[in-house]
């Protein structure tokens, strides 16, 4: 039957386990948030780029409209001033002079547009090097994250399967009654962080802060049994940076040294 310092010392590994798939799980919850952030980000500047071209297409379409209709009113303007050859009569005169001067109207018109269209296609050139440029810039700043990320997130659930299945082998070790509070409590929690190290030194709970009285620190390191933090539930263990200090106090087993900064004591309280 494994002592209570033993079965303190399983506790914290499997914490360390849980605590782990835990950052795993809320890694899987942030990372689609992040990958869509980056991609909204790349894709503005995308719809920039996208909307400029469009604009330039639309343009340089204007142009050709705007030159097709000078050649086409060049050629009714030449019809007309050569119908002026064969007028016989005075209206018929001054509707063919009519006609010419609308159709050198719609000419000057016609390449007015063509001078203006161009001055405008000329300026959407220049902003769409400098959107391209800006696009290029931040696909070079955030793809090689949004691909770690997106790589990251399609091999997310291996990771999390692969380190719950470390905790199997502390859980087989831990007594009922101790995994049994653990267990609760978390569940209660929603999350792993549910052990507090104290000692002389550092007797407030490192889940809510509240001082834990002198006795019952003396209790803790004593690892007879398990004590919960009066404030908030958290199971106390022993830190061991103070051990001369208790030692000096009251004579009592050595603390359990754990791979953690913490040292185990702790056993279930009714």
């Amino acid at each position: 039957m494994l002592t209570m310092q033993e079965d303190l010392q399983y506790l914290l590994r499997l914490s360390k386990v849980d605590k782990k798939v835990h950052d795993l799980k809320q890694t899987r919850k942030d990372l689609p948030q992040r990958i869509q952030s980056l991609r909204d980000a790349i894709g503005r500047e995308k719809s920039a780029l996208d909307k400029i071209q469009g604009d330039i297409v639309h343009m340089q379409t204007a142009i050709q409209e705007s030159q097709d209709a000078i050649v086409t009113e060049s050629a009714s303007l030449e019809e007309s001033s050569k119908r002026l050859n064969n007028i016989s009569t005075n209206r018929e005169y001054d509707a063919v002079h009519l006609e010419i001067a609308a159709h050198k109207k719609n000419v000057d018109t016609a390449n007015a547009q063509v001078l203006h269209f161009q001055q405008i296609l000329e300026n959407l050139r220049k902003e769409a090097e400098e959107a391209e440029a800006a696009y290029a810039k931040i696909q070079a700043e955030l793809n090689p994250e949004l691909e770690a990320l997106t790589t990251e997130l399609n091999g997310i659930e291996d990771r999390i399967a692969a380190e719950a299945q470390k905790a199997e082998e502390p859980r087989a070790h831990i007594s009922k009654k101790t995994l049994s509070m653990y267990d609760r409590i978390m569940t209660r929690r929603g999350n792993p962080n549910i052990i507090a190290a104290v000692n002389h030194k550092h007797r407030a709970c490192d889940v809510c802060s509240r001082n834990q009285t002198p006795q019952r620190v003396i209790e803790v390191a004593k690892a007879k049994q398990l004590y919960l933090c009066e404030g908030c539930g958290s199971i106390l263990v022993w830190r061991e940076d103070d051990v001369p200090a208790l030692h000096a106090k009251e004579e009592s087993p050595a603390p359990v040294e754990t791979s953690a900064p913490e040292a185990a004591a702790e056993t279930a309280e009714a």
